[in-house]
């Protein structure tokens, strides 16, 4: 049975609710919901958007205070209550409802998500809730079981220093959930450095993790102590750690069995203490037995293996984070954004989010800097979410075809040069690229042909600037690095 407080000033029907195993406890107002609250035990609460005494705003922000581990869902009528909606995400509202537009599913799947993520602050740790409350872009946003299966896996080693590697697609949150680890551990007031490794040029990477000493190379002019030292007695993110070099993973197994580095062209050696954490969006079985990374090294990051579930695997958690989204792009950019509309939230809950939630922020970003209106349509979503679908099937296409013309190539060994030029290196004829590795190396070498001009390039490729610029995140593509 999951039980539910509801606070309206006149009292609204659901039929079909108590068949679903919930029941309502109905309440007036806002000050005896709040003395409820402290003597009852709810699951969940309902607010309804016109109430005597209190305004919904304020009652979700003392009910929140009163007992933070019970989730609020506001129901939105009105066009003022939706005006207001968005300064209610992080003051304690899990989520909403529009009864006259929303079928009565929609409810019955937001309060039994209620129900598992109330039971799961029950059960956990005090200490990790503040982590684990939903608040804010930079924390963890998700009430599906497949994210409070994260959580408790996150819970189980707060104050354990124990080597963590986090899976998971581009775009899922792996830095947000490394970050967090780092927050509720014991080394939570010490040095959290993040290292994003195909960023940086494998012959730099070196240097950037253990520092050089002077004169090690041409430009070191002077000694630079490396990432490992910078996150000395604290935490080192290691970002996508498969596409690390093979001697570079020797150097980042040495640092776990002996906690030892070398500065690049340096003789000392030098004791750290750092907890790693690594990630990697593919699967490193695969790159042992390709003979790409080393076993050895892939038993020691593999103590505490956490997954990160993809958005389209979890589309309860896609309301929330796309409100939570919203909330800071209305900040950054001082929009009039407040709401999203039924049919267009629908339209969120079908896309199936290739990108996660790097491409929901993106796409959401794009609707508001574009049309810059308080509500975002159906109509807004749509455009976006087919341009996403056809930049997608363009550019896979795009890559198919050059994929299949460089096999050709390389048969006929008529024009070999010109592949081994396109990555930059030689390649051997019996090699079999990734999609995503073709994909990548055809925008370095459009890149290359333009000297970086973002508009030409995507020309080329045939694909839009917007696009471009997503392709450039996905692939941690940085003129810089």
């Amino acid at each position: 049975m999951i039980n539910t407080l509801y606070v309206a000033g006149s009292k609204s029907s659901f039929p079909g609710l108590e068949e679903q195993n919930i029941n309502l406890d109905y309440v007036q107002n806002g000050m005896i919901a709040l003395s409820a609250v402290q003597s009852g035990d709810f699951d969940s609460i309902i607010v309804e958007d016109e109430l005597p005494l209190m305004e919904p705003s304020r009652l979700i922000q003392e009910l929140f205070k009163t007992n933070s581990s019970i989730p609020i869902i506001a129901l939105v009528r009105s066009n003022k209550r939706r005006s207001n909606l968005l300064s209610d995400v992080g003051m304690g509202l899990f989520g909403y409802y529009e009864p006259e537009i929303s079928k009565l599913d929609r409810l019955v799947e937001l309060l039994n998500s209620a129900k598992r993520f109330h039971d799961f602050k029950k059960q956990a740790p005090k200490v990790s809730l503040r982590h684990f409350s939903g608040r804010g872009f930079e924390k963890i946003v998700g009430y599906s079981k497949k994210m409070l299966d994260v959580y408790h896996l996150l819970s189980q080693i707060k104050t354990k220093d124990v080597t963590t590697i986090l899976y998971g697609e581009s775009g899922t949150g792996k830095n947000l959930v490394a970050n967090t680890l780092h927050k509720i551990s014991l080394r939570r007031d010490r040095p959290n450095v993040a290292v994003n490794c195909p960023a940086i040029p494998s012959e730099l990477l070196e240097s950037e993790l253990f520092g050089h000493e002077k004169g090690a190379f041409t430009g070191a002019v002077e000694r630079k102590d490396g990432k490992f030292l910078a996150a000395n007695s604290g935490t080192i993110f290691l970002d996508e750690i498969g596409d690390m070099s093979s001697s570079l993973q020797a150097k980042v197994l040495r640092v776990l069995e002996s906690g030892e580095i070398e500065r690049v062209g340096g003789t000392e050696t030098i004791k750290v203490d750092v907890r790693i954490i690594s990630a990697t969006n593919q699967p490193l079985d695969n790159k042992i037995q390709e003979g790409s990374f080393r076993q050895d090294l892939y038993h020691r990051i593999n103590v505490f293996p956490i997954t990160i579930p993809p958005l389209r695997d979890r589309k309860v958690d896609i309301i929330p984070t796309a409100m939570t989204i919203l909330k800071n792009l209305k900040k950054k950019h001082k929009i009039s954004v407040n709401f999203i509309e039924n049919s267009a939230m629908e339209k969120l809950l079908e896309y199936d989010w290739p990108g996660n939630v790097r491409e929901m922020e993106n796409t959401l970003e794009r609707i508001v800097l574009i049309h810059d209106k308080p509500i975002i349509t159906e109509a807004e979503i749509l455009s976006i979410l087919n341009e996403n679908k056809d930049s997608f099937i363009s550019d896979t296409s795009k890559i198919e075809k050059h994929k299949n013309e460089t096999d050709s190539c390389v048969e006929e060994k008529d024009n070999e040069a010109t592949y081994s030029t396109l990555k930059g290196d030689k390649i051997d004829a019996e090699s079999k690229m990734t999609l995503k590795e073709l994909e990548k190396i055809a925008i370095l070498a459009g890149l290359k042909r333009t000297n970086w001009n973002m508009s030409t390039t995507a020309q080329q490729l045939g694909i839009s600037r917007m696009t471009l610029y997503r392709k450039l995140d996905q692939h941690n593509i940085d003129r810089d690095g």
